[in-house]
């Protein structure tokens, strides 16, 4: 699910773009701005340009300190060192969005300690959507509702799901509760980014209290957006984080990444394969992704 005071959203890809030059990287390509700045791109390793289905995006950072990394992918299965810090980060909860489905990061929501939502878009310019927001575990797997902007998926008091369909300019298009209490109040954590199972449509996956880990299936329609969910396996309870940037490897699927209980890092390559959507973990941080209180 980017405090640099709100504005720091933007130095995300500023970052990102910084590290991808220092690398001398090639193939597809990540916006990047500063704020009130002309906006740029910079090439971005991977063996196949982002899509709405298999995004690349960069990974934002947030120490119990409040400082604020940047990583992004080595377009190897890996991810570059960090940079940064950069100002403070103090919001509660952030998510990176595609307004476009061109596969690439644009725009971002995050919470802020008042509980308002607020908006960064590519102008560099905030935008506070919506005040004393009642919601905060907040992800955005990409189009849900059938159009090009990436929408909201949000837990409500608890834990009914909600998704907020959204706009080019950050506004919420329609708000609507699509999943309830007695369902989703079960699960401890959700993630997901782009499309999971080969139909081109946003999926995401879910933890429950006893670490089982089931997909729901995108089926592009607002009013119904996820399938009966199917179950994908257990032992997740290992894992105190599950996040996903899309694309890591370049290999044209979407991917997830968890963190496990000592502070691991690990990569679930995506096969686009509903039945079996993840291979067998490989472990790419070894240590230290413990520090981070948000990691989106």
């Amino acid at each position: 699910m980017a405090r640099i005071s709100g504005r720091g959203l933007s130095r995300l890809v500023t970052a990102a773009a910084a590290v991808a030059l220092a690398g001398g990287m090639a193939a597809g390509t990540a916006s990047a701005h500063t704020t009130g700045a002309q906006f740029g791109s910079v090439q971005v390793t991977a063996k196949k340009k982002p899509t709405a289905a298999a995004p690349q995006f960069p990974i934002g950072a947030v120490t119990k300190a409040d400082k604020f990394y940047v990583y992004t992918p080595d377009g190897k299965g890996g991810l570059s060192s960090r940079f940064g810090p950069f100002s403070k980060m103090t919001e509660l909860d952030a998510v990176q969005v595609d307004r476009d489905a061109d596969g690439k990061h644009d725009a971002d929501y995050f919470v802020t300690k008042d509980g308002d939502l607020k908006w960064h878009g590519m102008t560099g310019q905030d935008r506070t959507i919506a005040r004393h927001f009642e919601f905060r575990k907040l992800l955005s797997p990409g189009n849900l509702g059938g159009s090009k902007e990436g929408d909201l998926l949000a837990t409500g008091y608890q834990g009914t799901l909600w998704l907020f369909t959204t706009k080019f300019n950050g506004d919420i298009a329609s708000k609507q509760k699509v999943g309830s209490a007695g369902e989703f109040g079960q699960y401890v954590a959700y993630a997901g980014r782009g499309d999971l199972t080969g139909d081109g449509r946003a999926d995401i996956v879910a933890e429950d209290m006893k670490g089982v880990l089931w997909l729901y299936k995108g089926t592009g329609n607002a009013k119904k957006p996820f399938a009966e969910r199917t179950r994908i396996g257990g032992g997740w309870g290992k894992y105190n984080h599950l996040f996903s940037n899309g694309d890591l490897d370049g290999d044209g699927r979407s991917d997830l990444l968890a963190r496990d209980n000592a502070g691991a890092l690990w990569l679930y390559k995506g096969t686009g394969k509903a039945s079996a959507p993840f291979k067998a973990p490989v472990k790419i941080g070894k240590s230290g992704w413990n520090q981070y209180r948000l990691v989106f």
